[in-house]
């Protein structure tokens, strides 16, 4: 029986409009050759079945879109592509820019053989309309990796903790050259840190590896806004967030966050951002979340939808991050040394980043469409400086200052 499409689907349907198609994906690069492919539909045909809107496509009918299921090619799904000593990440980007096939589950495997017994790859890709990005992440890492299903990972956000409520209202983003109409294309550029540096260092005030991520992507976007001729004014970040209890597919909301303005210490600004976030997830209301893409659909009935994405002023850009295993991880026993997620930009947001925390490392891509293109390297570089200087707090706390060091002595002097 045809299931229909929530109405987060039909969101996610409506707001594909080009110039690129909404798809998204995940590269995992291997420390080892090419995997068997025999054996990696063998894995994805126990996907499919374990989950069904795997096998499933969009049909329109007369009451509206529908899951229809059917039978599943592995044999089209699951390929391997030859690309000897090619660039792992530009095959994930080009992935990510094709079209799904009409006619099949918009899905698709591509085991990338580099012609290299020390490297290979894996590209997952898929159109957003079949699954979010932690739904497809779970799944894919769940059937493809060695060992047991890793559900015991997958856990909602950490609990807001009482605390002062800032009452910063996330309002309008500000002026930036970074935010205008984009156009077809993307670039893509990986960023790899250790993720339990990184926590120890967000922890020393107050915040979570995701805060410390929007505070070193907000300041890098802000230091390329300046460098690009903008006024660095306001950034307001939007952060997907999974509603609790959601299983497969595309039941998401959004966040907004506004990152601190570049004032005081790195310190005070992360506790700021802090604050914020653990105020807006105080104020989440599940049941509320259907409500925007409800709107998306009004929005588009009225034929308003691609001029509105084109001008809006609410976001100036996009981070998105899921949480994965933190132990190693093997496809057939080979190390998965690297993983890059990649999202399309829509509207005129230009620049997105896309990340992971997975086998004790935070995996992120900043990606650009040709508008920002120009910046993406840079922006980079500094997303990972930014990174660096979250960890660099775990050691400062453990480090007296010189005032410390001096309170003792000054303690045992005799009073005069």
């Amino acid at each position: 029986m045809p299931d229909r499409l929530s109405v987060y689907d039909r969101a996610e349907l409506a707001t594909d409009v080009g110039p690129g198609p909404r798809n998204v994906a995940v590269l995992l690069v291997l420390a080892g050759p090419v995997p068997d492919v025999d054996e990696v539909r063998r894995r994805m045909a126990a996907a499919v079945a374990h989950e069904p809107r795997l096998g499933a496509q969009v049909r329109r009918t007369w009451r509206g879109p529908v899951w229809q299921g059917g039978s599943v090619d592995l044999r089209e799904h699951v390929r391997v592509l030859s690309a000897p000593g090619a660039d792992p990440v530009e095959i994930a980007v080009d992935e990510l820019r094709r079209p799904m096939p009409p006619g099949h589950p918009a899905w698709r495997l591509t085991l990338v053989d580099l012609a290299d017994d020390e490297r290979s790859a894996l590209v997952w890709t898929n159109g957003h309309v079949l699954g979010n990005g932690p739904s497809v992440l779970g799944v894919l890492l769940d059937h493809l990796t060695d060992g047991p299903p890793a559900v015991p990972w997958r856990t909602p956000g950490r609990r807001p903790s009482p605390g002062r409520d800032p009452r910063v209202r996330a309002g309008r983003a500000g002026r930036s050259a970074l935010v205008r109409p984009v156009t077809a294309g993307l670039t893509a550029a990986p960023v790899s840190v250790d993720v339990a540096d990184l926590r120890a260092g967000a922890r020393t005030c107050g915040a979570t590896v995701n805060d410390a991520l929007l505070w070193a992507w907000g300041r890098a976007f802000r230091r390329a806004d300046a460098a690009a001729g903008g006024p660095g004014e306001r950034v307001v970040v939007s952060v997907p967030v999974t509603v609790p209890g959601s299983r497969f597919g595309n039941r998401v909301g959004a966040l907004r966050v506004p990152v601190p303005d570049g004032r005081g210490s790195a310190a005070e600004q992360l506790a700021a951002l802090a604050a914020r976030t653990r105020d807006a997830k105080r104020h989440v209301r599940p049941w509320t979340w259907a409500l925007a893409p409800a709107g998306v659909l009004v929005v588009r009935r009225l034929g308003l939808l691609p001029a509105m994405l084109r001008r809006q002023r609410l976001i100036s850009t996009v981070v998105t991050h899921a949480p994965g295993p933190p132990d190693a991880m093997h496809v057939l026993g080979v190390p998965v040394v690297a993983t890059v997620p990649l999202v399309p930009v829509v509207g005129n947001v230009t620049t997105a980043v896309a990340a992971v925390s997975v086998g004790g490392r935070l995996d992120a891509a900043v990606v650009c469409s040709p508008e920002s293109a120009g910046l993406a390297h840079v922006l980079a570089d500094d997303l990972r400086d930014g990174l660096a200087e979250v960890a660099a707090l775990a050691d400062a706390a453990l480090t007296p200052t010189a005032d410390a060091r001096q309170a003792p002595r000054a303690a045992g002097r005799p009073g005069r």
